[in-house]
């Protein structure tokens, strides 16, 4: 059994309460787990951390597609696997691609948690779990990319969307309950302190 992973709290908007978790994508416990991926690690480092982990509960298979080109990790590629192993913990894992890390820009990353929170609600999930994966992936100078609050502003943006196509009778509502961010235990209050002063400045700025 899977120990309860600590957890934080940032805020909540529309019906979705959003919180941090110190566990990565292979053990996140919800609905749909998504996890990022470049197209090779920045300067050739390897695969490290909780996409390691993810790659390694999928058999290999994850590295392995985007090798013999199933799988490029380009900008917005999107990979869905729909029946991961039964011991992994998410019912669904969605991969996002970020194309080139030494391009990697704010922007892309707003797009990729839009991406993130519009396939998760069309997937019916109550919970979801997002890991950038940009250290994962080699990039360890992301301080340029202001990143909680990009992927804030991605997920409520892609969230008031699909709110307002239920509103206008042209979708359902959204099912989306809990929206938690995956970090490393070591930085989760650090990351929690962050999320809640993004979350504030968003709020502030509507």
């Amino acid at each position: 059994m899977n120990a309860i992973p600590d957890r934080l709290p940032i805020g909540s908007a529309d019906g979705v309460v959003f919180d941090v978790a110190a566990w990565g994508p292979a053990n996140a416990g919800v609905d749909l787990s998504v996890a990022c991926m470049f197209e090779h690690e920045a300067g050739g480092a390897p695969v490290a951390g909780g996409l390691l982990a993810l790659d390694q509960a999928l058999g290999g298979h994850l590295t392995r597609l985007r090798a013999d080109g199933f799988f490029l990790g380009q900008a917005m590629e999107t990979l869905l696997i729909s029946q991961p192993p039964q011991d992994m913990a998410p019912r669904a894992v969605l991969v996002i691609g970020l194309g080139d890390p030494d391009t990697l820009d704010g922007d892309r990353l707003r797009q990729a948690t839009r991406v993130a929170m519009h396939e998760a609600i069309r997937h019916g999930a109550r919970t979801m779990a997002f890991a950038p994966s940009v250290l994962d992936g080699g990039l360890t100078d992301n301080a340029k990319l202001n990143m909680q609050e990009v992927m804030l502003d991605g997920m409520l943006s892609a969230l008031r969307a699909e709110l307002a196509l239920a509103a206008a009778g042209l979708a359902p509502r959204p099912l989306l309950e809990q929206c938690t961010f995956d970090v490393g235990a070591p930085r989760l209050a650090n990351a929690a302190q962050a999320f809640a002063a993004a979350f504030e400045t968003l709020f502030e700025a509507d």
